[in-house]
């Protein structure tokens, strides 16, 4: 087992270093100079060059990512180019709207996922297998902004059940936050969750057909039992795989959903710095999203042999 976390450890810190590298080179790849943003679009070639030289955008590319990732690995995320200050002090606010967002969509995409991959598979009737997976391509096919502004329209201006955008924190305020989260949830999940679905489905159709199901029915298994006794655990490796795949999804949804929904964070700031050409902040925001991945990757890598405990070192089974 130790072997197993050090194996994966050192994957994920490879995987890191490898993403500060493009993610710095990438951002240099971006049109628009960061130094004209700052000094302003009317400044003097002299304030332009002044204010890249202050910042370093003067010095070699080599040069630049090795003071970013000096500064990295001691804890300094830089200085923001336009607000003037710390990439930590714009970055600490966002952190729990984000959180709230992403783990509050990730459990509902998890339960539209097995609810309709379930109910797909397990009654074994083609009407009802047929409609719930229309039902979850129509999910998974609905562009997220377009269903978060007819949701606004909806909940939010017609019927003023819900907030229509904004973050209020559940814990201080339990009704105002759930009223401005519900929506934004609801947004973030249904794409993954109807994406999701296809692959219980499908997990459990390829189980349903052993023949250690087949004895069990033979000897009066009821589908209940069935499901609870041989489906769900040789299902969940394959189910769990994927929740790792999906769970970058909904990073990337999160942007969009935040923007959506105007909620204050990370990837409003990350949306609002790369238009300013704010390097520090995009690189530092890009980064906190690799290393949650990489940790969530971890941790689904650690799972499976929590699930089937035939899995060993170095994935044979």
């Amino acid at each position: 087992m130790l072997n197993l976390i050090g194996k994966r450890a050192g994957q994920g810190l490879l995987t890191i270093f490898a993403a500060t590298i493009l993610i710095f080179a990438i951002l240099r790849l971006i049109p628009g100079d960061p130094a004209v943003s700052v000094a302003g679009p009317d400044a003097s070639p002299a304030t332009i060059a002044a204010v890249r030289e202050q910042y370093g955008l003067d010095r070699p590319l080599v040069v630049q990512y090795g003071i970013w990732l000096q500064n990295l690995l001691s804890g300094d995320l830089g200085k923001s180019f336009t607000a003037q200050t710390s990439v930590f002090s714009l970055i600490e606010p966002t952190i729990v709207p984000t959180l709230w967002l992403v783990l509050g969509g990730a459990v509902l995409s998890v339960a539209i996922g097995f609810g309709l991959g379930i109910a797909a598979a397990v009654p074994r009737r083609r009407g009802i297998d047929a409609g719930v997976t229309g039902f979850a391509s129509l999910l998974y096919g609905m562009p997220g902004f377009w269903v978060g502004l007819l949701l606004i329209l909806v909940f939010g201006v017609s019927l003023k059940w819900l907030a229509v955008g904004g973050f209020i924190d559940p814990i201080h305020d339990p009704i105002g936050g759930v009223q401005s989260l519900i929506l934004p949830w609801i947004v973030l999940a249904i794409g993954v969750g109807g994406s999701l679905s296809k692959f219980v489905r499908a997990s459990y159709l390829e189980i349903l057909e052993g023949d250690h199901i087949r004895l069990a029915r033979s000897k009066g298994a009821g589908a209940l039992r069935i499901v609870r006794d041989h489906v769900f655990r040789n299902a969940l490796v394959p189910i769990v795989t994927v929740l790792g795949v999906s769970f970058a999804g909904l990073l990337g949804s999160a942007v969009v959903v935040e923007s959506v929904f105007s909620w204050p964070g990370l990837g409003s700031l990350m949306v609002r710095s790369v238009t300013a050409n704010d390097y520090p902040t995009v690189q530092a925001v890009l980064l906190i999203y690799v290393v949650v991945f990489v940790v969530v990757n971890f941790l689904v890598d650690l799972s499976y042999t929590l699930i089937d405990p035939r899995i060993r070192l170095g994935g044979s089974r």
